[in-house]
């Protein structure tokens, strides 16, 4: 899932939680754990400077295999010079053995850089590049991966590569792009303005939907539809005409949706619920997860975290 804010430093809530999380499956980071992306058994990870690198890197941890991959080099040449303005990777996806990050430095000027690399060929590639006044939005955006596509735009141009790093196809928004998230072939891709459009895996759109412009605070897109976190804790569900909606908890964080459960975190206790049954309880303590069909992810300091399906519903059902 995407969030509308710029990632956040993991903040350290005990490394314990709910429910056997001494017994989760976890990797170490080199640095702090700053971002954390997962599609299918693909878990991506930003770790923070350490050493004498001042810059973060991007690593990806393969459920399936065990196998930890660093991916690009070190940005310590974004950082090395110390731009006025700063330096840093705001965004990443993973998509297979594919990961992308976006990644920025400059003075008055910022230069914007998005960037790809593979666990195969872990060198990074140039996708696109952009440079702007240091107070304007970031030129390129980019969405959260599927486990078949990875949505990105450059202005109001969007872009849809497979996992494999082939371009699908691209797609003229009405206006500029704020937001991409995807969910096996479809994309849903936010515009400033409010609206919401929902491309196939063509690329033609198969659903629009108007919201109050600002009022979306985060989202998912899933089997069941579009998920949007609202002012006061309501979520709505949006299938078509069809809308189910429900609340979480004022100051809550929606994190994420999948398999008819949803991800939310108050303060650094991270809950599910089960959608259709209301369930809900604490699965972990962290401020980053994300949640997939197949398992929950989270981090906590230089750990990131594997949990399997059956124990995050075993959680929900009371039986441990």
């Amino acid at each position: 899932m995407r969030h509308g804010a710029a990632l956040a430093v993991v903040l350290l809530a005990g490394a314990g939680a709910a429910s056997g999380a001494s017994d989760d499956r976890f990797v170490t980071s080199p640095g702090k754990v700053l971002a954390l992306a997962r599609s299918g058994y693909s878990v991506a990870f930003l770790s923070g400077p350490y050493g004498r690198h001042c810059g973060p890197h991007v690593e990806l941890w393969n459920l399936a295999t065990r196998g930890v991959h660093r991916l690009g080099r070190h940005t310590d040449a974004l950082c090395v010079d110390r731009p006025s303005t700063g330096s840093g990777v705001t965004e990443i996806a993973v998509a297979g053995n594919r990961a992308v990050w976006l990644a920025y430095a400059g003075g008055n000027n910022r230069d914007w850089i998005l960037l790809t690399a593979t666990t195969t060929r872990p060198t990074e590639r140039q996708i696109a590049f952009r440079t702007v006044d240091v107070d304007a939005p970031p030129p390129i955006v980019l969405g959260t991966a599927s486990e078949s596509v990875i949505p990105y735009a450059v202005g109001s141009t969007v872009k849809v590569l497979s996992a494999d790093g082939r371009r699908l196809y691209s797609w003229n928004a009405p206006g500029p792009v704020t937001n991409l998230t995807a969910y096996d072939s479809r994309v849903a891709v936010f515009v400033r303005g409010g609206r919401c459009y929902v491309l196939g895996p063509s690329g033609a759109v198969v659903q629009t939907y108007t919201f109050t412009p600002g009022s979306v605070q985060e989202f998912a897109l899933g089997g069941r539809g579009l998920v949007v976190q609202l002012p006061g804790g309501r979520v709505e569900i949006r299938n078509g005409r069809h809308v189910r909606a429900l609340s979480i908890p004022r100051g809550a964080r929606m994190l994420d949706y999948a398999e008819n459960t949803l991800l939310y975190r108050v303060g650094t206790d991270v809950h599910g619920r089960f959608v259709v049954s209301g369930k809900d309880a604490v699965l972990r303590h962290a401020t980053l997860a994300g949640l997939e069909h197949n398992g929950l992810s989270y981090a906590v300091g230089k750990k990131v975290y594997s949990v399997a399906w059956a124990r995050v519903t075993a959680v929900l059902n009371g039986l441990r």
